[in-house]
């Protein structure tokens, strides 16, 4: 028998997470060279990710979401919604397969060995950043949340119709949350993708090329 005993903590205690590598895959060396130089590194959006004209480097689909649930009258509802209009995006890989490699006609990449200091440098320097979000993405058949409640039990449903002011879209997002941001269809699944999200105050329509020697210290160059 195992007896467990309860003790409160009268000291500090230190914690922290062991943070596995990332890859920022790059198609020519010079953008490598001119990070591990100056810190100057293209952060890209969904914008651009949505009318890259090769399918595996670039996403349509990418922020929109599909949410569906039933009324009490077993009513069926979809809420079609776009998401991270106003966030930069960098996508980087968890492990280097020759797919990916292919996809992104790789010739070197930035080991990234702490994605998170990393991503808070490169906030520091992004504009009118305030925050962010990292983590792998998930793979899926179809794009298309279920509530897990009856839809007209949440806040941001009433009458049969989606309330849009802020209240509704808060508590919206309390359901979703970010969920669609890393959400790919399957087809995808093969590049082990690993996203930085940082949320802007302005609608981000274009990349930005941020200089930040800072990040420099959590990445080490690799060749492919």
């Amino acid at each position: 028998m195992n007896n467990y005993t309860l003790l409160p903590l009268s000291f500090p205690v230190n914690w922290a997470i062991r943070r596995d590598p990332v890859f920022r895959l790059l198609d020519d060396e010079k953008w490598a060279d001119n990070f591990f130089k100056t810190g100057e590194l293209l952060i890209s959006c969904f914008d651009k990710f949505k009318n890259y004209p090769d399918e595996m480097q670039g996403d349509k689909e990418e922020g929109k979401g599909i949410i569906r649930g039933e009324d009490s009258a077993r009513n069926l509802h979809l809420i079609l919604y776009d998401s991270g209009d106003n966030a930069f995006i960098m996508s980087t890989t968890t492990k280097i397969g020759k797919q990916v490699v292919d996809d992104f006609k790789a010739k070197c990449a930035i080991k990234i060995n702490n994605p998170t200091e990393f991503a808070l440098e490169i906030a520091k320097k992004l504009p009118f950043v305030l925050g962010g979000i990292e983590g792998n993405c998930v793979y899926d058949e179809h794009k298309i949340l279920k509530f897990k409640k009856n839809i007209e039990e949440y806040a941001f449903f009433k009458d049969g119709k989606f309330i849009n002011d802020r209240l509704g879209k808060d508590a919206f997002r309390e359901q979703t949350r970010e969920y669609e941001l890393f959400l790919k269809l399957e087809k995808y699944k093969h590049q082990n993708e690993y996203r930085f999200v940082w949320f802007s105050d302005k609608i981000v329509k274009d990349s930005y090329i941020v200089n930040c020697p800072e990040a420099i210290e959590f990445c080490e160059k690799i060749k492919i």
